[in-house]
């Protein structure tokens, strides 16, 4: 069908989302800190689900993990 073709372009630009555990393997932190970081609103993050302690399945834009990583550089002048 010629509708098709449209979509598969579509999945492909499609944002990635990663899940708190893929986050936390990413940064090398807990997942405890994921979930820090999100709260604080260092990480952006969208819920899919409701829970009372922790969210259940919350999902980051790959994309703001890599502009998480980007804005945490430190030029070597301020290591001491």
């Amino acid at each position: 069908m010629s509708h098709d073709a449209p979509a598969a372009d579509n999945v492909a630009n499609a944002p990635q989302f990663l899940n708190a555990a893929e986050v936390a393997i990413r940064l090398r932190v807990s997942r405890s800190t994921v979930y820090n970081l999100i709260a604080s609103g260092r990480l952006t993050a969208h819920r899919n689900g409701g829970g009372k302690i922790r969210p259940r399945g919350v999902r980051v834009p790959e994309a703001a993990v890599t502009a998480y990583l980007a804005d945490s550089l430190i030029a070597p002048s301020e290591v001491a």
